[in-house]
């Protein structure tokens, strides 16, 4: 039983490793995941590091390929897509959510991003404002505090999903879309707010398909 236990812990904990090294891209898309370096950085045997790989091929986030082994997942132009119209869907509703709710705590954070948006891109560190950008879009759906949306989320890594692709956005472009939709929020103007995240998503798509011609 207890090395049952013991055995299920490492399961958990390479899980959650391997699912921040892809989130952080340390582990790229298309990327192949060598079980040994990967047992090896973890300090762990190859039993749970497969494990974990299994669930997160699972969630979508690892492929698996026989006689080939684990690659994390890249997302077909289709799929890219459609994970950018079903996040674009979701943001909409937490905004919404957001606004009707809205209180000083979730302002001082939009109003803290916004601060640390304008000075990563005067710095023009695109690393650090790519990391801002993800937290600032997972705040978003936090932020909305329901369960459900939540739930869908997490269960389907819609948000980890569309950042496998890197950032490909100009800053100074990237910048003005996130304080059109802070503003939004902050002065609870609905419409403007949906209609900017819709925007945004729809030039992600825009400089994605363009990077690549």
């Amino acid at each position: 039983m207890d090395i049952k236990i013991q055995q299920s812990n490492l399961c958990g904990y390479a899980y959650s490793k391997i699912k921040i090294l892809i989130l952080n891209e340390t582990l790229k898309s298309g990327e192949k995941v060598v079980q040994e370096k990967m047992a090896e950085r973890l300090g762990m045997s190859k039993i749970p590091i497969i494990q974990a790989l299994t669930l997160l091929q699972n969630e979508r986030l690892i492929e698996y390929f026989p006689r080939r082994g684990f690659f994390v997942k890249e997302l077909s132009n289709k799929e890219f897509v459609e994970i950018l119209d079903i996040r674009s869907k979701l943001e909409s509703l937490a905004v919404k959510i957001i606004i009707q709710n809205l209180n000083d705590h979730i302002r001082d954070k939009l109003l803290d991003m916004l601060k640390k948006f304008d000075l990563y891109n005067k710095q023009k560190n695109q690393k650090k404002y790519f990391e801002l950008d993800k937290k600032f879009h997972y705040l978003l759906v936090e932020s909305s505090n329901n369960y459900y949306l939540i739930n869908i989320n997490n269960t389907f890594n819609i948000l980890l999903l569309s950042f496998t692709r890197g950032f490909i956005t100009q800053l100074d472009l990237s910048i003005e879309h996130h304080r059109r939709i802070i503003e939004a929020i902050l002065n609870k103007e609905v419409e403007k707010a949906l209609y900017f995240i819709k925007e945004h998503m729809e030039r992600k798509k825009e400089s994605h398909f363009l990077a690549e011609h």
